[in-house]
């Protein structure tokens, strides 16, 4: 049922990151069938599916939002754990590693009538495994983080890179010092 062939596959990817655990191979008809709308990086985004049909980074990764913005305050990681996958429209989507793209979108959306507004314009596609996901604005094709523990309001939402590539190309494997 999943890839769990060892080593890095995708291009988007340092080498020296592991990412396991890929849910089954998939075409860009059917990428487009759950993730119809067009947005700023889409072609990337199917790119990177077709590649690994997500994925988890089973020994760390992350990301720095100050590789992109000018933040006033010291430099913060942001752990991510997972990629969401796209199961195939036949098969159940559960998996044993990751959560579908749309399991995701679908236990976040009765939050508030916000949160549900902010789900017509965004896609959930990675977690950071405590539960708090990153999101593909499908309006400029920024990547969002929301920590829920922070705060549930869609407004709170951390810009963390410009373009799904831009996140992709400067995931970590390890933290700075």
């Amino acid at each position: 049922m999943n890839n769990n062939s060892k080593g890095n596959i995708n291009d988007f990817l340092y080498a020296d990151i592991l990412f396991e655990n890929s849910w089954k191979g998939i075409s860009a008809s059917q990428i487009n069938e759950i993730v119809s709308d067009e947005f700023p990086g889409k072609k990337d985004f199917i790119a990177f599916y077709l590649a690994k049909n997500g994925g988890v980074f089973t020994k760390g990764a992350y990301i720095y939002p100050d590789h992109f913005y000018d933040l006033s305050n010291d430099y913060f990681s942001i752990e991510v754990g997972s990629f969401f996958h796209i199961p195939l429209i036949e098969d159940d989507d559960d998996s044993d590693y990751t959560m579908s793209i749309e399991r995701a979108k679908d236990r976040r959306i009765d939050y508030s009538e916000d949160f549900e507004n902010f789900t017509l314009f965004h896609i959930p596609f990675a977690d950071n495994h405590a539960d708090n996901d990153f999101w593909i604005d499908i309006q400029t094709g920024e990547i969002k983080y929301m920590d829920y523990e922070e705060s549930y309001d869609p407004d709170d939402a951390i810009v963390v890179a410009p373009s799904f590539l831009g996140f992709c190309k400067c995931i970590q494997a390890k933290r700075r010092e």
